[in-house]
């Protein structure tokens, strides 16, 4: 189970820190107020904890002795302190804790939340660090690890990019400037022929006077640069940077390729993986289905109920049909209330069969309720293709014109 391990002898900031992280993570949180305590707690415990967050001073362990204690046991740290002169702040990070924050007002606490996103956020992500050293490789390794990355090593570019190519979840390299069979910036600029600077970020180091190093590694492309001299405070902080340019990056393209109010693909990016999915299946001969699907008579709820409940109904329609689908099919909304599928591996029986099953969960239970409580239920009608034909527009033309035959039906059913 996963469990956050709170020390604080301060009852105010305790409880404050207790309730905020609990409301964000919705993860259970051990609170203990002693260094005392904290070891007896963490000798009892049958699970290990995933992150801790510690105050420097402790009635008991007035100089950060609970510090060690919380370590030893493998729990990434964030230290919480009143007080940060530069002895304090260098005998923080010779302990290799995640990240140390000031406790001078509650506003703090906004620091220590986003320190934890980020601490859980880096447990999924892969980081590859090229160096000729083993013993740098190493050092860098343990850094990164306090962080909770996962970590590959390569001693060479060419290792490096065989590397690369075996595990495509790496998001960022940290890469030094000489190895046996290239330098440092022809491993940059044969990343970069692969991999976009928006996908995969690199960060190159140096060791020496050399005061152009930085410059050739951005020129090459590199995100940043670091000395290999660096202070561990300035390394955590590229590091985070160029993490955190990459999910903004993510985040920015999601919004571009996702509908604003379902979460699904919106009608652009249905045709850009469509086109990919439709042109993949023709040549590996698999069978595709594509899918019309209107919500009936929904200018009837909006007009009945208003936009706030129509809304709701599209977002729990739209919930049915992509929890319905398999990893490998494609849902999108295409405006309004019609929804688009593309359906990999059905034929017609079998795209049929999960219209139909979709359409009898739909119809049974309520999509929405409205402000008194009331149950408000919607049906829908679909229409299928299941021959490509000569391209994924004629899908799409020819599911249209059955979901078209579906309404003249009388609604509430599916045609094929």
């Amino acid at each position: 189970m996963d469990r956050i391990l709170l020390v604080e002898d301060s009852p105010m900031y305790g409880r404050l820190a207790k309730s905020r992280i609990e409301e964000h993570f919705d993860l259970p949180v051990f609170w203990t107020k002693t260094m005392e305590e904290t070891v007896t707690l963490l000798d009892r415990a049958d699970d290990s904890f995933s992150m801790a967050l510690l105050d420097f001073n402790l009635p008991d362990a007035p100089d950060g002795e609970v510090i060690d204690k919380v370590l030893d046991r493998g729990i990434s740290s964030i230290v919480f302190t009143a007080n940060m002169s530069d002895t304090v702040r260098e005998f923080v990070w010779k302990k290799k804790v995640a990240d140390y924050i000031l406790k001078d007002d509650p506003s703090s606490l906004d620091y220590v939340i986003k320190a934890m996103a980020r601490l859980r956020r880096n447990s999924s992500r892969f980081i590859l660090i090229v160096h000729k050293s083993d013993s740098f490789r190493t050092a860098i390794s343990e850094l990164l690890y306090v962080h909770r990355f996962r970590i590959v090593t390569a001693s060479s570019g060419r290792a490096a990019l065989e590397i690369l190519a075996r595990y495509p979840e790496i998001c960022l390299v940290i890469s030094g400037a000489e190895f046996e069979d290239m330098d440092g910036c022809s491993l940059c600029r044969k990343i970069r022929e692969i991999h976009s600077a928006d996908s995969l970020a690199i960060i190159g180091t140096w060791k020496g006077e050399d005061a152009t190093a930085g410059a050739k590694f951005l020129k090459n492309g590199a995100n940043d640069f670091i000395r290999q001299d660096f202070l561990v405070e300035e390394f955590y902080s590229r590091i985070n940077n160029c993490i955190e340019n990459l999910t903004l990056i993510e985040k920015l393209k999601e919004s571009a390729m996702k509908d604003f109010l379902t979460g699904l693909y919106n009608r652009r990016s249905f045709f850009d993986r469509g086109e990919k999915l439709y042109t993949r299946t023709v040549k590996e001969g698999e069978e595709l289905c594509c899918a019309m699907i209107d919500i009936d008579y929904f200018k009837k709820v909006n007009d009945s109920f208003g936009h706030d409940v129509g809304d709701r109904v599209i977002q729990r329609v739209a919930q049915i049909l992509l929890e319905g689908v398999g990893k490998n099919d494609i849902v999108a909304r295409f405006g309004g209330e019609e929804f688009c599928l593309l359906l990999k591996g059905s034929d017609k029986d079998r795209g049929w069969c999960l219209l139909e099953e979709l359409r009898k969960k739909i119809q049974k239970n309520a999509m929405a309720t409205t402000e008194k409580g009331e149950p408000v239920f919607v049906s829908i009608s679909g229409g299928l293709c299941v021959s490509h034909l000569g391209c994924l527009n004629d899908m799409i033309k020819r599911a249209d014109d059955s979901l078209y035959r579906a309404k003249q039906n009388g609604r509430n059913t599916i045609v094929s």
